[in-house]
């Protein structure tokens, strides 16, 4: 039987793994955007989900781990609550803040990237739908699509920001969605 932390284990092996074989280009893409995330994430004034993933990180290595012999004994002892295993002062502070805020970032690069993806499934189902459209509607989305890319080859519109609103002109034309659908889309960052 295969433990669920096996589980975990072996993803994040296989993660590793790959990112070992990841070209310099790619790795150097990917590490720009979690950099972004930790970035948007610090100074963000509305904590997220990943916000609150750093919080629960936070709290477990408060729970986990302390600074002091005299606190790990007494907590395995029972006689108070905290930390069992006892890290150096130094490794104490380093785990208590960076991990939190590793975990918001890692978070919320995950989450945009999962978001992506499913952007990306919903838009070839909604593409299917347009392409049975009416000529004339067809025709107004190939207009749209075409003022997109003279937005996009000018400059005014980002990548990122021209993949969003093709997304959302399709997901407008194809009407096949529930409203979470609707917000998921357009919740996905720029």
């Amino acid at each position: 039987m295969i433990l669920p932390m096996d589980k975990v284990i072996d993803s994040i092996i296989d993660v590793l793994y790959k990112a070992k074989n990841l070209d310099r280009a790619s790795l150097a893409k990917e590490l720009k955007e979690l950099a972004y995330h930790m970035n948007k994430q610090l100074f963000s004034q509305i904590p997220s989900v990943s916000a609150v993933a750093g919080i629960l990180v936070g709290w477990w290595v408060a729970a986990t781990f302390t600074n002091s012999p005299i606190k790990g004994v007494l907590s395995q002892l029972g006689f108070i609550k905290g930390g069992t295993h006892v890290v150096s002062n130094t490794t104490y502070k380093i785990i208590s803040v960076l991990l939190p805020v590793l975990a918001m970032a890692v978070t919320a690069y995950v989450v945009q990237k999962a978001m992506k993806i499913y952007r990306a499934n919903r838009q070839q189902k909604d593409m299917t739908i347009v392409a049975q459209l009416g000529r004339e509607l067809q025709s107004e989305v190939r207009d749209k699509i075409g003022i997109l890319d003279k937005a996009r080859n000018v400059g005014l519109l980002s990548e990122n920001e021209y993949r969003t609103k093709i997304a959302n002109l399709y997901q407008s034309y194809s009407r096949n969605h529930s409203k979470i659908e609707d917000i998921l889309i357009n919740k996905l960052e720029n």
